[in-house]
């Protein structure tokens, strides 16, 4: 016979699942039953509630996409840059008001 626990953090979220040979009195091993689903549950101290995970974020843009967009831009773009750049610097060294 197994006990069944929900091992969570210190913001009751479920960080494990454990399936123990005996009993375990930890603060962080919540004892739940053989079929419960940890899925978007959290310990409130006294009992589980469901949540609403957030959104997650964009990943960023690998090398490999970065330098692709690199190389797809058109040599106007590119020109552009180049000439956005030396301006900025010229403004930058008070050459250029």
């Amino acid at each position: 016979m197994y006990h069944h626990y929900a091992q969570i953090d210190k913001n009751g979220y479920i960080v494990g699942i454990s399936h123990l040979s005996g009993e375990m009195y930890k603060p962080n091993m919540i004892q739940i039953d053989e079929d419960f689903d940890p899925t978007n549950k959290k310990w409130n101290g006294a009992s589980w509630e469901s949540y609403t995970p957030p959104e997650p974020p964009e990943p960023e843009p690998t090398q490999l996409a970065r330098m692709e967009a690199q190389m797809n831009k058109t040599q106007d773009e590119i020109r552009q840059e180049g000439a956005d750049s030396v301006m900025e610097e010229l403004v930058k060294r008070g050459l250029i008001v």
